[in-house]
């Protein structure tokens, strides 16, 4: 793989960390299953290629008592080395296969492509067709009991705005006019 080829696979392994956490020099577990499961395509998923690097590869790259694998350009290239060699053990099912085998480098530089090509499918979120979202989250125009739960500026109001605070001062309880009764209209 050329020099600008390690620089994409690199960058590739950084876009999948972020998604994970705010380090893009550390690529959690998670990111790691997303990018098999984004980038690699069905026969690697037919495989089960992702518990192979859950539990045979990932673990070999972190650190004891790190949250992540580093990502760097020697690790990366190992990692992919390294899935690579166990897929080929899988499908030759042969568990003697050598690392630098013609198979194991086909599926290493297969592996190589798709990851510098894509990058995580992440879902974007997209405003209603009918437009009205805007209409129906102003407060302004909410009536009736809806109307008490927001201040002027369209915060909610939290307890004070959904409990009807009942005083119970009066000399029977549903008596609701304190202190109302010699007071002439």
């Amino acid at each position: 793989m050329a020099a600008g080829g390690m620089d994409d696979l690199c960058a590739s392994f950084e876009k999948f960390a972020l998604l994970a956490n705010k380090d893009k020099s550390m690529l959690t577990p998670k990111a790691c299953g997303k990018m098999v499961a984004d980038c690699w395509d069905k026969e690697y998923k037919k495989n089960d290629v992702k518990s192979v690097v859950d539990a045979s590869v990932y673990p070999t790259f972190k650190a004891k008592g790190a949250l992540g694998m580093a990502i760097n350009k020697d690790n990366c290239k190992k990692f992919v080395a390294k899935t690579a060699h166990e897929i080929a053990k899988r499908k030759t099912k042969n568990t003697k296969i050598a690392a630098d085998d013609a198979e194991v480098t086909k599926i290493n530089d297969h592996l190589c492509s798709l990851l510098c090509g894509g990058g995580p499918h992440v879902k974007e979120v997209k405003q209603s067709a009918t437009g009205n979202v805007g209409g129906l989250t102003d407060t302004k125009h909410y009536t009736g009991a809806h109307k008490e739960r927001f201040d002027d500026s369209g915060k909610g109001k939290g307890v004070v705005g959904r409990v009807d605070k009942v005083e119970n001062s009066g000399y029977v309880g549903n008596y609701k006019g304190a202190n109302t009764f010699d007071k002439k209209k």
